[in-house]
């Protein structure tokens, strides 16, 4: 018995089958069209409607065949590609004219982890060990494949001491979904939740919707433009609560500029609603280095700024980070 929603399925046939006609023009394969009165014609996909297919092959550039003379189609074993092309293949699956496998669940998820260390022994001892992983999941739209859903989930932990004395002891993760109104809008929705011994936070949560701004999306870099509000709670070690309500500036860019390099960042400001001099800041990026095909070496920076941290707690708290990565 399938788990997938009705919605999910559809969308999944027709993004499976859109690559792999993609893939087909880019290796010169062919789909075969088994007709009703017994011929085979194979060829590309050129567009379609809903009474028609028009496909193109080596004896002729254009030959529309009319829906209800293909009895089904073949497309041949073939590679997923990453494509941005136009969407084909809804028609031909409504017909019923291609049954394909629908189980692409897995398929949608991506993710990555990194693990560092840092060790040394000398006049003062120090060790440091960390962690972090992103997940992520996309689900294109079935009207336009280049709209999605997404849901990314994120966790990261520390721990470490300096000469016997703690001084790293943080874990926390979040979750965020984006759902794009069209190709440049879109709306969110951002949780969080950590706990940092080091700053006296017994727990920290937030939460909080919003409005993002696709400001680039090219091939080799994507720029994201967020305004929103969120609701943050936080328990501290010294008895005290913080209930307030801020507002959201977000801002995150990924940019790859050669096969090896990809460099990320993301930045989240937190003006307090009502108090005009008080602010929460974080700032994160990663410059990753790819070894090889799943594994890449990372160099991290972060940087948090609370104007009213705990008593006796600094109020800027700046990481570097370096780490071995794996993607899958």
């Amino acid at each position: 018995m399938s788990i997938l929603h009705p919605d999910i399925k559809r969308i999944s046939r027709g993004l499976i089958l859109a690559l792999l006609f993609v893939a087909g023009l880019a290796r010169g394969e062919n789909v075969i069209f088994h007709l009703q009165n017994g011929d085979r014609i194979a060829g590309v996909i050129l567009s379609e409607n809903t009474n028609q297919v028009v496909v193109s092959n080596t004896w002729i550039k254009e030959l529309a065949i009319p829906l209800d003379q293909i009895s089904f189609c073949q497309v041949p074993a073939t590679a997923f590609v990453a494509t941005n092309t136009v969407f084909f293949g809804t028609n031909l699956i409504a017909a019923g004219k291609l049954p394909i496998n629908t189980n692409t669940f897995w398929k949608r998820w991506k993710g990555d982890a990194s693990i560092g260390m840092d060790i040394e022994h000398g006049a003062a001892d120090h060790e440091l060990y960390y962690g972090k992983a992103n997940l992520i999941y996309s689900q294109p739209y079935k009207s336009d494949p280049k709209q999605f859903f997404r849901n990314t989930l994120t966790y990261d932990a520390e721990y470490g001491s300096t000469s016997g004395v703690l001084s790293d002891n943080r874990m926390g993760g979040s979750s965020k979904s984006t759902f794009d109104l069209n190709r440049r809008y879109y709306v969110y929705n951002l949780g969080a939740a950590f706990y940092d011994a080091i700053r006296d936070i017994n727990l920290h949560y937030e939460e909080g919707p919003g409005l993002g701004y696709h400001w680039f999306n090219q091939t080799n870099i994507a720029v994201n433009l967020e305004l929103g509000a969120n609701y943050q709670y936080e328990s501290r070690f010294d008895g005290t609560h913080i209930r307030s309500a801020y507002y959201r500036l977000g801002e995150d860019l990924t940019w790859k500029p050669n096969k090896q390099l990809t460099y990320t960042q993301k930045f989240e400001y937190f003006p307090r609603v009502g108090y005009a001099t008080q602010y929460r800041m974080r700032f994160e990026s990663t410059l990753s280095y790819a070894l090889m095909a799943y594994l890449s070496l990372n160099v991290s920076v972060a940087d948090y700024y609370d104007t009213e941290p705990s008593a006796g707690v600094p109020n800027n708290d700046f990481q570097l980070r370096t780490s071995l990565g794996v993607k899958f």
